[in-house]
């Protein structure tokens, strides 16, 4: 019933946009009451407390294991508050808390086969104050990122217990995000266990990192670590809507203000190779994106060979259009401004390329010898006939096993070879099991027989 709420919320957010009825003058007025965060109330997750970060795409196969997660992620949602009668919305906004929980869905789920989640309410700025000057939306901004700030700080003090985390945000969370990593993690003993930052859904101009962001680099290679991963998705030819998207602003350290990125360079990855050495991609490589937005579909298994990416060195740019069947913003941006599918679109690349870097940063630790199972998330095969594929995982496992793997395929415990004849068609939900003298390590494998 939620979820069908939130449907009804997001489509009339959509027809207001549409209307123009969103870019009335908010008031100034007093903001609404700061968030307690030691409150549970405050947060729409964290460990224990049930949410929509803990499910996955319907027949996917895929697996919430937040309880063996050996990381963290601190999501900051985008922008769901659609009020025009003020300009931050209150975190007990109903509809706002709709919203909020259909973007965790979608845009945190990706993480929860390798870390705990954790996600703010927070007073953000609302949708309309983006109509306003510059100069009138430093306030708004200003309110929302202390919040985020307050809540990231004390998930540091009483949350993190010296976890690897991620840092990511969508959109408005991508902008508080990018400004928490300036004045909270980098250069602080928080750097040390950051994993990496995911920032979608905004400008970013380069200047940022030359600035002030000198100690963590946008992600170039796809198992780098401590770096920012940046892009925002549009279908090729978009043209003028480029050029007004740039008028979004970023947090600029040295003006100590919330400015646009126009006319700058930008930073941006390709969220399929997420290499700046292979800037495009054939569909063939594209993982797999979960549909958003169209009832019939949302939220469902992942649909592989989608689109082809180009990174044009400002913007991850797609071919062929996204069909209306699988992705439906609303009309709150529409045509071929892909904005909303930032990160669902991309779905399963960024679930496995989350495990990918995690992996990476768990062995730079010298302690680390227990076994990391590879970042392969979801397996195809042909129905009925012979399967041979290898489990991988470093560090020496001296043993494996699997859970829920289907009739007629068998693991060799010693060696982690998958043999045997593929199951009728179907999706089934596998864990792979790994350990040696050191420790274990789990993860989910999709395994779809066509």
């Amino acid at each position: 019933m939620q979820e069908i709420d939130a449907f009804r919320s997001w489509r009339m957010a959509g027809l207001a946009l549409a209307l123009g009825l969103l870019a009335a003058s908010a008031p100034a007025g007093s903001p609404p009451p700061a968030p307690d965060y030691a409150q549970a109330q405050s947060w729409l997750a964290r460990p224990g407390q049930p949410s929509a970060a803990e499910l996955t795409p319907k027949g996917g196969g895929f697996t919430d294991l937040q309880a063996q997660a050996r990381a963290d992620v601190f999501y900051i949602h985008p922008t769901t508050g659609m009020r025009n009668d003020m300009l931050n919305v209150p975190v007990d906004d109903p509809e706002a808390a709709k919203l909020g929980g259909l973007m965790l869905m979608a845009q945190a789920s990706p993480f929860n086969g390798i870390a705990r989640v954790y996600a703010p309410h927070y007073r953000q700025t609302a949708l309309p104050v983006y109509e306003k000057s510059v100069d009138e939306q430093q306030a708004p901004m200003n309110l929302a990122y202390a919040d985020v700030r307050r809540a990231f700080e004390h998930y540091a003090a009483h949350d993190n217990q010296g976890r690897p985390f991620f840092l990511v945000g969508h959109s408005q969370g991508a902008n508080h995000a990018q400004r928490l990593l300036s004045e909270l993690v980098q250069g602080t003993p928080l750097q040390q266990r950051l994993v990496a930052a995911y920032l979608p859904g905004i400008p970013l101009p380069r200047a940022v990192f030359d600035d002030d962001l000198r100690r963590i680099r946008p992600c170039n290679a796809p198992a780098q670590t401590a770096c920012a991963a940046v892009w925002g998705v549009f279908g090729k030819g978009q043209g003028n809507d480029l050029a007004d998207w740039e008028q979004v602003t970023h947090w600029n350290a040295r003006q100590q203000r919330w400015i646009p990125a126009t006319g700058q360079p930008l930073v941006n990855i390709n969220p399929v190779s997420w290499s700046k050495k292979e800037r495009q991609t054939a569909a063939r490589a594209h993982r797999g994106a979960v549909p958003f937005g169209a009832a019939s579909t949302h939220f469902t298994q992942p649909r592989a060979q989608l689109v082809s990416v180009l990174d044009d060195g400002r913007y991850a740019l797609v071919e062929p259009l996204l069909p209306a069947e699988l992705f439906n913003d609303g009309g709150v941006f529409g045509g071929t401004n892909y904005h909303v599918f930032d990160i669902s679109l991309f779905w399963l690349d960024l679930r496995e390329n989350a495990r990918r870097r995690l992996n990476a940063f768990l062995q730079q630790e010298d302690k680390l010898r227990a076994p990391l199972l590879a970042p392969v998330a979801a397996l195809t095969v042909r129905a009925h006939e012979p399967v041979r594929w290898q489990v991988r995982a470093a560090h020496r496992p001296t043993h494996y096993s699997a859970t829920n793997l289907p009739p007629g395929l068998a693991l060799d415990a010693k060696t982690g070879l998958i043999s045997g004849t593929a199951p009728a068609p179907g999706t089934y939900a596998v864990l792979l099991h790994t350990r040696n003298t050191h420790g274990e390590d789990t993860a989910d494998l999709a395994l779809t027989a066509r």
